[in-house]
């Protein structure tokens, strides 16, 4: 069976000082593989075949027995690694913290460590009645967050 890992170094190698970066190596216990890459500008068909051709150079189908799909993360699907935090940077994100909390933010900032976001929410201002929107930023360790997702706009 083929492992994630010598994929990963396949992978790894051959888009190593491009802009390319890899999200997830899936591999299923029938031996189908799913390479999930991504670049700032958006992944192109192009680079997808590119990486296919690498990694199919690297393993010999006919002795793995493999079955191989290299694509961009899809629309909706939960951000995994720093440079697709980078990529979203400046827009709309919905986070579920590991307390069950749901917020909608701008991600205004992405490290190692942890996340900066900017969000409104409505508080009680003294000598007024009625609430009133506050613009609130926050950071967000990593291990705080279940997941964050870009918002989707539909028009």
């Amino acid at each position: 069976m083929i492992s994630a890992s010598s994929i990963a170094q396949v992978v790894e190698e051959f888009i190593a000082g491009g802009d390319i970066f890899l999200v997830d190596i899936a591999v299923s216990p029938f031996n189908d593989v799913e390479v999930v890459a991504d670049k700032p500008a958006g992944l192109t068909v192009e680079d997808c075949a590119a990486i296919s051709r690498a990694v199919e150079a690297a393993f010999d189908r006919d002795k793995e027995d493999y079955a191989l799909t290299v694509g961009s993360p899809g629309l909706g699907e939960p951000l995994k690694v720093l440079p697709q935090y980078q990529k979203a940077l400046g827009k709309e994100v919905e986070i579920l913290l590991k307390s069950g909390a749901k917020l909608t933010a701008t991600l205004t900032g992405a490290t190692g460590d942890k996340l900066a976001v900017e969000y409104t929410k409505m508080e009680a201002v003294e000598g007024k009645k009625r609430k009133q929107p506050v613009v609130c930023t926050q950071e967000l360790g990593y291990n705080d967050v279940k997941w964050v997702k870009q918002k989707l706009k539909i028009k």
